[in-house]
């Protein structure tokens, strides 16, 4: 079932719940992406096969980011360096924990906001934002200005994309890989970096 289909199956309660559990279980590595998800909502609420307007979707997904985002803060604060001896499962490759931790350690406050949009980064940024001595409410207001610009920017140009030509919906089997392909170029680049100095 690809991203379209799964929206229109499971609705708007789907794409909510889809948003919260991309950070806040760590499962953000095998949902579908993100920005993807985002950007399909915001399309097909434009061209009404998702019946919510787009201030409520935008609205929805905002504070589905921050719940997750929040509980991915207190699962690094309760189990904090345990994750980083947990052993690799089908959804948790501890590879990309310490990608995430160098990009934090390097980035730091800033990673909040940057790393929302990379997708390796983003499951695992606010877990590690816990095992820090990052304050909570320093957590919570850049988590807040992260989910607004991430939400709006994919959300909102899927819908005025979709409002100015509506046909594009039909070509969504081809702009959805490559989206996700776009998304994954500074996380590849990342990882080589990385690779390079091991």
């Amino acid at each position: 079932m690809d991203t379209t289909s799964l929206i229109e199956w499971g609705g708007f309660l789907l794409i909510v719940a889809l948003v919260f559990i991309e950070t806040g279980m760590l499962v953000g590595l095998v949902v579908p992406g993100g920005e993807t998800l985002v950007f399909t909502a915001g399309l097909l609420v434009s061209t009404g096969s998702l019946r919510v307007s787009i201030a409520v979707l935008l609205a929805s997904l905002v504070l589905a980011g921050i719940a997750g985002d929040t509980s991915g803060y207190f699962i690094g604060q309760r189990f904090g360096t345990r994750l980083f001896h947990k052993q690799d499962t089908w959804y948790f490759k501890k590879k990309y924990l310490h990608l995430a931790a160098d990009y934090f350690e390097k980035h730091r406050k800033a990673s909040l906001v940057f790393g929302k949009f990379l997708p390796i980064i983003r499951p695992f940024s606010p877990v590690i934002a816990g095992t820090t001595n990052l304050g909570f409410p320093s957590f919570a207001a850049l988590t807040v200005v992260a989910s607004i610009l991430y939400m709006c920017t994919f959300g909102l140009t899927g819908y005025f994309l979709g409002s100015q030509f509506p046909v594009i919906r039909e070509y969504l089997g081809w702009i959805l890989p490559i989206s996700i392909m776009v998304a994954l170029v500074p996380v590849i680049r990342q990882i080589r970096k990385n690779s390079r100095k091991e």
